[in-house]
């Protein structure tokens, strides 16, 4: 499922606003508005004022000074923006992507890949392209290859194809679902699946249903404009780095449908989620004491994990939260909820959506269903 959103004018809009209130929608959706950008009007050319000035002195006035004209000469066509130095010097490319990836702390994290074959391909790419030098854009082009090395980006169902610098489509809810080929000579901001929302910054990595196969790269981290990470229904392993609990203005998380493992990350410097999607996986441990008391979240998915222990008495206290889907666990049972005390709810079988209205869950999953899947 996805998060309520609204793209309009260009512009990123989630489903809850700035003022932090919550999107109360049962059933959580995508809306893309019908966005026609507004041309501005132009101010008409108002009736030409007179104005005159009084002078102590008689005699005729002094003529107004001329205007200078500008030159005849015909115009000339702009200089092309000549690539900063630190382009086509690796060692400079290695010390920018060392001290804004790394913190500066392995020097020998290019001798292995996937980082290897990323910082081959950005000596590489800056210096063919010459137009996407700036700090910023050397940086979200270095971790987008990372990720694309980490996941077999050549073997990709679509957009895989660095070789070609054509258009490509991808499975992509609130990025380019129709965009430019990975490693490619095109803004990063265009390549399928990733979207800048006009700023420059990276807000969406989506790419859904496209064969990526591998693990989660902690690199994704640094992507510290990141909105929107999408990476569901393919075949991730390994566990979520949890550096990601550090991406504070991430409001979608959805990785479901993949194989990923390990236990869930702190949530509680991800004031802005509103999405966390990781059902159907293999992900285990506790979800005690991960700071759940997260004011914008609208949707929890966690079912068809291995989760176990007791599920968080402040998920239930969440006053936004409109669907909870923790079936198909390890839960401990009772299964007990702050928000509707008078629910004892059997493990493995908890499914509640409209929490608003009083916590309507019902237990309608069997141990059967359970074993089935998703």
């Amino acid at each position: 499922m996805k998060l309520h959103t609204a793209l309009m004018s260009g512009a990123f809009v989630t489903a809850v606003a700035a003022d932090g209130k919550a999107n109360n929608n049962s059933h959580l959706r995508h809306l893309k508005a019908d966005s026609k950008s507004s041309k501005g009007t132009k101010a008409g050319k108002g009736s030409s004022s007179y104005s005159s000035s009084y002078s102590m002195s008689y005699g005729p006035p002094t003529p107004p000074t001329p205007k200078p004209t500008r030159s005849t000469l015909p115009p000339t066509t702009p200089p092309t923006p000549t690539p900063s130095p630190i382009c086509c010097n690796p060692a400079d490319l290695e010390e920018l992507i060392l001290s804004n990836v790394y913190n500066g702390d392995i020097e020998t994290t290019f001798d292995e890949d996937p980082a290897k074959s990323a910082m081959e391909w950005l000596k590489g790419d800056t210096c063919s392209c010459g137009k996407f030098c700036t700090d910023l854009q050397l940086i979200q082009r270095y971790i987008l290859a990372v990720l694309y090395y980490s996941t077999g980006g050549p073997n990709w169902t679509s957009c895989g194809d660095a070789a070609s610098d054509a258009t490509c489509q991808v499975q992509s809810a609130y990025g380019n679902s129709e965009g430019f080929n990975w490693l490619t000579c095109n803004s990063e901001c265009d390549w399928g699946g990733t979207d800048c929302r006009n700023s420059g910054v990276l807000n969406v990595t989506d790419v859904e249903r496209n064969g990526l196969i591998g693990n989660l790269p902690p690199e994704i981290a640094k992507l510290s404009g990141l909105v929107v990470l999408a990476l569901e229904q393919n075949q991730l392993q390994g566990p979520i780095p949890s550096s990601y609990g550090g991406l504070d203005k991430l409001a979608v998380l959805d990785l479901d449908f993949n194989d990923l493992t390990g236990s869930l990350f702190d949530l509680r410097n991800m004031e802005k989620l509103q999405q966390l999607d990781l059902n159907a996986n293999s992900l285990t441990g506790s979800i005690e004491g991960l700071g759940w008391d997260l004011t914008r979240l609208t949707f929890i998915d966690l079912s068809y994990n291995k989760f176990t222990g007791t599920i968080a008495p402040e998920i239930g206290d969440l006053g936004g939260l409109t669907s909870l889907q923790v079936q198909c666990n390890e839960f401990d049972p009772p299964l007990q909820f702050v928000k509707c005390p008078s629910k004892i709810l059997a493990a493995d079988d908890v499914i509640c959506d409209n929490l608003a209205t009083f916590c309507a869950c019902t237990n309608s999953t069997s141990a059967a269903q359970c074993d089935e899947g998703p």
